[in-house]
């Protein structure tokens, strides 16, 4: 006879699936369970039977060998909705279970005692049994009592899995601590056996679950997870056990099997959850992002290897097959970043390690330096010189910003005193972040250390992107207002590298425009290159702004520029970043007079400064 379905079922099922135990691996408590129900029955099996849709399942088991049976041979099925025990003494003689497949073959079952295993809500699970092939005629009442005590213990062990903080509130998924402890179950148990990876998925970029959040609150993002899991889970094969690791990210451990076809699974997965989700009626375009880590044989803990998958999400290229894989490469990368943000506050406290280049700056029309810019570099004790170009918009996403640009604007204007005490009376200029821009405190703290060195604010140029400019344009003005009012001159920076460079002319109060290298070192071989800078240059002297162009590297450059209008230039050919007593030295010499011929011979001037072109790079700039 087939075991009836309760009424209950779908109810019944999802408290089982809530419940987090199914296709888990072996766990002490239940097993110790079975093995004391074996040895006090004095039975050859004992059983942790789960009834699932199609399938019961053990969690714990003494004696088989097989993990589940088919749902239609279970014994627990056929008492889903009673509380007392079932018993059967003699499977042949009952009708029920005469035919059955466990019963004609092996194990042989004669004899059944199962007690019921009930969530405080009344929902059955399956049921603690124990099995005998010989018949019983008599359980006794201490017997019953014991059987059923062994029961409430498995459903103490099944309570407390979740008490242990192993699931997830909102969404009831098992949580990273299980996903991590199953994982290390996995590698200890079949290390090198099965081809598995972890797959990690980020159903919301972190940004875009902070702006619903902001802008619907948190119930609402608590229904658009549970949508999102659904999803996943409807996609995924049921067999598949999803793990929830923080705030929604997800997790899952497969086989690989052929590793293409993995590939469009997976891929296909993500483009799914990129897909419009309409949450109460709301359309939302999540930035889903996948990241996937295969066990491999020197994989040596979970901790390792949810690290790697996660660090798979932040791939550059995920939108290709494949693209989703942990890479070495980038891991170091990203492990280099993340020493070098660790290591800057030992470097602002140290006095080795950070220092000041100045890039001079001369003036077209006399060839007088006017000005230098100040440029920071880092000799790192381990992992020597960093390159700005490195560093620094890792900083900018970081407290540690402001705490950066204080030590640069100390320094830069302690030199700037000192050049003024040795009858060097220029400008310097000092690179800000939109982060200095949001701190109120910001045009006080510039304001302190022009009055603690007694320096001119008029001796003082903030450099500002236009791209930093583009994250906040109104606090950006105000401040920049503020650093305007005590008489410090502004600038925008890498000026047409921008979306909407114009409308900052307009919005913006500063006083220079400074045109990026980008447009400066292709100026004599580029037509369109040329129309955009002079038309910069007329443009900016129309509204009144001041024309620095940076980046000049040849004298046809330099020509041109100086011939088109444009104010100041400054780069490799005019001087390489100098440390302060070699820009002294090259003030005095080069700095003072005018001398146009430097830059019209037609000859690189680095080659009059001693300085090999092709060995300079990138990164010394």
């Amino acid at each position: 006879m087939l075991p009836p379905i309760p009424e209950n079922e779908s109810k019944r099922l999802s408290a089982l699936r809530r419940c987090e135990i199914l296709d888990t691996l072996p766990e002490p408590a239940f097993d110790r369970v079975t093995r004391l129900a074996a040895k006090l029955f004095n039975v050859p099996i004992a059983l942790v039977s789960l009834v699932d849709e199609d399938r019961q399942w053990f969690k714990a088991k003494v004696g088989p060998e097989a993990c589940e049976t088919p749902r239609e041979h279970s014994f627990c099925a056929h008492a889903l909705d009673v509380d007392d025990l079932l018993i059967v003494r003699d499977a042949l003689a009952d009708v029920r279970f005469a035919k059955n497949p466990l019963v004609t073959g092996e194990p042989h079952i004669r004899f059944y005692a199962g007690a019921a295993l009930r969530t405080r809500d009344g929902f059955a699970l399956g049921r603690l049994c124990i099995i005998d092939d010989k018949s019983r005629p008599v359980v006794s009442a201490s017997e019953r009592e014991a059987l059923a005590d062994l029961a409430a213990m498995v459903m103490s062990h099944i309570e407390m899995r979740q008490m242990m903080g192993y699931v997830a509130p909102v969404t009831w998924l098992s949580n990273r601590f299980r996903l991590l402890e199953d994982i290390d179950a996995l590698i200890n148990e079949n290390a090198g056996v099965v081809e598995r990876a972890l797959v990690v998925i980020d159903s919301l970029a972190p940004e875009q679950y902070q702006d619903l959040v902001t802008a619907l609150g948190h119930a609402f993002v608590d229904t658009f997870t549970l949508e999102a899991i659904a999803l996943i889970q409807a996609y995924l094969p049921k067999s598949t056990k999803l793990y929830q690791v923080s705030v929604a990210r997800y997790a899952y451990v497969c086989v690989i099997g052929d590793r293409a076809a993995f590939e469009r699974s997976v891929d296909s997965l993500r483009l799914m959850l990129c897909e419009q989700l309409r949450c109460q009626n709301i359309p939302i375009v999540p930035r889903a992002r996948i990241g996937s880590a295969q066990f491999f044989d020197n994989t040596k803990s979970a901790e390792q290897l949810l690290r790697a998958a996660t660090t798979a999400t932040h791939n550059p290229n995920p939108s290709t097959f494949g693209g989703f894989w942990y890479d070495e490469k980038s891991d170091l990368a990203h492990q280099r970043a993340f020493k070098l943000l660790t290591d800057l506050p030992a470097a602002l406290a140290a006095s080795d390690q950070l220092s000041l280049l100045y890039q001079p700056k001369i003036e077209f029309a006399t060839r007088a330096c006017l000005g230098a810019e100040a440029l920071l570099r880092w000799d790192h004790p381990e992992l020597g010189r960093i390159s700005p170009v490195e560093f620094i918009p890792l900083v900018e996403r970081t407290a540690l910003m402001p705490s950066l640009t204080e030590w640069v604007l100390r320094q830069g204007i302690r030199q700037l005193d000192s050049w003024r005490r040795a009858s060097i009376n220029i400008r310097l200029a000092i690179n800000i972040s939109m982060l200095d821009l949001e701190r109120s405190d910001f045009t006080s703290i510039v304001a302190a250390q022009l009055k603690v060195f007694n320096v001119k604010p008029s001796s003082l140029d903030l450099e500002v992107t236009e791209s930093a400019l583009a994250l906040d344009i109104a606090t950006a003005s105000y401040r920049l207002q503020e650093l305007r009012q005590i008489g410090v001159e502004i600038a925008i920076d890498d000026f047409g590298t921008g979306q909407s460079a114009l409308s900052y002319l307009k919005h913006i109060p500063a006083n220079v425009v400074k045109i990026d290298q980008l447009f400066i070192r292709s100026l004599c071989k580029d037509s369109s290159d040329q129309c955009m800078v002079r038309s910069t240059i007329d443009l900016a002297h129309d509204l009144g702004f001041r024309v620095v162009a940076e980046g000049i590297e040849s004298a046809e450059a330099f020509s041109w520029l100086s011939e088109h209008g444009c104010d100041v230039g400054q780069g490799y050919l005019i001087s390489r970043p100098l440390s302060a007593d070699d820009f002294r030295a090259w003030f005095y010499r080069e700095g003072v007079a005018s001398n146009e011929s430097r830059f019209e011979l037609g000859v690189d001037a680095r080659l009059v400064q001693g300085v090999n072109p092709t060995s300079l790079s990138p990164a010394a700039i």
